[in-house]
């Protein structure tokens, strides 16, 4: 693709886009670069030295859309983080509504770089999730990006079961009406919760833009600073520092924390996660976790991350939410230690520790069950536990027990097809992949393991084609990717296997 562009071009390219959006496109992506150009001028049928050119000064808006709207395509899902959403019912939260920092009792969102709409919505959910405990306090989010075409998405509140992939069938059918093609439109009482405004992290000033004047309680700006260069990057944080209220929080990716290294920022460490705090340094006071409704949403198995809540008991709300704190050391918070403890032990090997530690978790509360969002995650990693120590059975039925929870997950399903693998229940096992593919028609993996096996089943032409989808996807990637589930395998090291398979012989 660069041989259509010269290398000094594409070099111009990536400062004048640095300097319009602040995406920064280093030389080893000037391939995707490249091919991102050839489609925006496809797209605003011109030539790459008219658009060089109009990109020297004040672009107009169409040229600023096609650009942003081929730039950012955003790969997101409702609840996608339930690491983040657990901390947030279970400590933010409460440190927000227990020491206040406003004369009125308003929390504010806002999600910097919201793509087609699936995280403000994921908060509006949790929050709605949590109204016997905010019943008194006004809840305002926000939710906006540089790209028009997602937020057009984003304010229709339809979407495929694709971006569903990730939430517990509980929250789906109270939350989404099914519509024909496999979509689902959200609540019109949850889309109404968020406001949505374009928004580009490079301008001078927020506030008009988000058509929003007073401070912010939590800003989440996930997956943007690392694609942001360094002096463009310090101008962002400085500006979303400016927004925030004093002890205001700054949520960001897992990968970006060390982005954020303004001294109005600290960081604050909590469970499998770091998110920033806007005031110098200080200790957090131990806070119970609030209360909510024994709704609860289950997680999708990431098989690294965790935490835990329980809801209250009915008729136990009654007080105000900023009267005195309850006892320090609620039950849930020990539930959550011992299922971090649990993560820990698998992590390091011992599964049968691992195991005993999750059991607790599910044989607990029963006419009230707990309501942690990580339900599913204690599943799958269950499943690998018991797995991991030879006994497929319970491995078997806890993966089940999963996919129960979540039907849309297409890597509980890859899941499963391993444990039955082991068991030698191959044509089981293709039918598991089978499912997954057909959540996920791009999932590489699925897709080698079930020609693999469809070899093995002296299935020829079905293993062949199997593999070619798998060549397919993996020559669409970086070869230096390394895809889910491939054993640390790179991209490129998939497709010499493959190739050196003759695949492609009849």
């Amino acid at each position: 693709m660069t041989r259509d562009i010269p290398q000094h071009m594409l070099a111009e390219l990536s400062r004048l886009v640095a300097v319009h959006t602040g995406l920064h496109f280093p030389e080893k992506k000037y391939p995707s670069l490249a091919k991102t150009m050839t489609s925006v001028v496809r797209d605003l049928g011109t030539d790459i030295h008219q658009l060089v050119q109009s990109l020297y000064a004040s672009p107009p808006q169409e040229i600023m859309d096609a650009l942003t709207t081929r730039l950012t395509v955003g790969e997101t899902y409702f609840l996608r983080d339930k690491n983040f959403f657990q901390i947030l019912q279970d400590h933010i939260l409460r440190g927000i509504t227990q020491h206040p920092k406003r004369h009125s009792k308003k929390i504010v969102f806002w999600s910097a770089a919201c793509a087609t709409g699936e995280e403000p919505y994921s908060i509006a959910i949790m929050m709605d999730q949590m109204l016997p405990a905010l019943r008194d306090w006004e809840i305002i989010i926000l939710g906006s990006d540089i790209n028009p075409s997602a937020l057009t998405k984003a304010k229709k509140g339809i979407y495929s079961n694709w971006s569903l992939r990730g939430t517990p069938e509980k929250i789906i059918k109270t939350y989404f009406t099914p519509l024909p093609g496999n979509y689902f439109a959200l609540t019109p009482r949850i889309k109404q919760m968020v406001k949505f405004q374009k928004v580009n992290l490079m301008a001078d000033h927020y506030r008009p833009l988000l058509d929003f004047y007073d401070t912010i309680d939590i800003i989440l700006c996930c997956n943007v600073l690392m694609y942001i260069e360094d002096t463009a990057r310090n101008r962002v944080l400085r500006k979303l520092s400016g927004l925030l209220v004093d002890n205001g929080w700054l949520v960001t990716g897992p990968a970006e924390s060390g982005f954020v290294n303004r001294p109005e920022f600290s960081p604050v460490r909590f469970p499998s996660a770091l998110y920033h705090r806007k005031g110098p340094p200080r200790q957090m006071p131990e806070t119970a976790p609030i209360k909510t409704r024994s709704r609860k949403p289950e997680e999708r198995p990431h098989f690294r991350t965790t935490s835990e809540k329980t809801p209250s008991p009915k008729g136990k709300l009654a007080r105000r939410i900023t009267d005195k704190a309850p006892s320090r050391r609620a039950p849930e918070t020990p539930k959550h230690d011992r299922y971090q403890e649990a993560v820990d032990d698998y992590n390091h090997g011992d599964y049968f520790r691992a195991t005993e530690k999750l059991l607790t978790l599910f044989s607990e509360n029963h006419s009230n069950p707990p309501g942690f969002l990580m339900k599913t995650e204690s599943m799958i990693l269950l499943a690998k536990s018991y797995a991991n120590m030879g006994q497929l059975a319970p491995a078997r039925e806890w993966c089940e027990k999963a996919i129960d929870t979540e039907k849309l997950n297409p890597e509980i399903y890859y899941l499963l097809s391993t444990i039955l693998q082991s068991d030698r229940k191959i044509d089981e096992a293709l039918k598991a992949l089978k499912q997954s593919i057909y959540l996920d028609p791009e999932f590489i993996m699925a897709h080698f393991t079930l020609g693999m096996l469809q070899l093995q089943k002296d299935m020829a032409p079905e293993g062949r084609k199997s593999l070619q989808n798998a060549l397919a996807l993996l020559n669409m990637r970086d070869p230096e990717d390394i895809p889910p589930f491939s054993e640390g395998m790179t991209a490129g090291r998939l497709i010499e296997t493959l190739k050196s398979m003759q695949i492609n012989e009849s």
